[in-house]
């Protein structure tokens, strides 16, 4: 009875044993390997309206489903939205996916600059913390533009390059006066009725715009008043050539509409 109770004790222990080495063998395997992000830290892309795709890849430790956040520091002096943008700020990454994909859309921009830095840091929405945090500098290379609308710059003399409306010819001199903080205006050739036609300078976008307002009054007869409304899609100060160029939509007021027509302007 002795040698049994020995036996059953032995058997006993020795199956402790084997349980303890494979808990503890499954404790090394729910232990994550750290790793992180492999991506370029530093890129350069030209100011020109495109795509560029950058490649980040993992280890073979990645072996979970997260989301990579993707955020732009303050220190950053472009600007998202204006001179950049990004295709998602978060990047979904499956189980065992070991990369993707971050999509950098560039602007082209209309002002003379120089080069402008995105501090873009990718991190991980995962509770391990994995992959650990890393922020890239992309360096915005300049390519050209124009420079900055300086108001008081763009009030005097121009000469008329076109007129698609025929009211001045080309070549003619006629003075653009100053109305206001980033307001300009010129009159039509319609004699002494003649009204200023406003303009509303964006010095950001360099976008002139302008309601509909009357502009002239013609003797048909009878006494026609005459209506001008700027078409802010095709108007616009070229401040490489100090020129103005405004479209604009003519109608009566009698409802009568009479196309529309630029007149290019450019500071003598």
């Amino acid at each position: 009875m002795k040698l049994l109770i020995n036996i059953f004790l032995v058997a006993l222990l020795l199956g402790q044993i084997s349980c303890s080495e494979e808990e503890a063998e499954a404790s090394k395997i729910s232990q994550l390997e750290p790793f992180g992000f492999n991506v370029s830290e530093k890129i350069e892309v030209l100011e020109a309206d495109t795509l560029i795709e950058i490649p980040f890849t993992f280890s073979d430790a990645q072996i979970f489903e997260f989301n990579v956040n993707l955020t732009v520091e303050s220190n950053s002096t472009a600007t998202e939205d204006v001179d950049f943008a990004l295709g998602s700020h978060s990047i979904a990454v499956k189980t065992l996916e070991k990369g993707g994909v971050i999509e950098f859309y560039v602007g082209s921009d209309v002002y003379l600059e120089g080069d402008e830095k995105v501090f873009l840091t990718l991190s991980s929405d995962n509770s391990s913390g994995l992959p650990s945090t890393k922020t890239i500098e992309i360096t915005i290379k300049n390519v050209g533009g124009c420079p900055e609308y300086v108001h008081n710059d763009y009030v005097g003399t121009y000469i008329v390059v076109s007129d698609e409306w025929a009211d001045w010819a080309a070549g003619t001199e006629i003075e653009v006066e100053n109305v206001g903080a980033n307001v300009l205006s010129f009159k039509y050739n319609c004699g002494a009725n003649a009204l200023p036609i406003i303009l509303n300078i964006n010095p950001a976008t360099f976008e002139i715009s302008g309601s509909k307002q009357e502009y002239c009054s013609y003797e048909l007869p009878p006494l026609t008043k005459f209506f001008g409304d700027i078409v802010e899609a095709s108007s616009i100060v070229n401040t490489c050539e100090k020129a103005l160029i405004v479209t604009i939509a003519h109608s009566d007021a009698n409802g009568s509409a009479y196309g529309s027509g630029a007149i290019v302007l450019k500071k003598k």
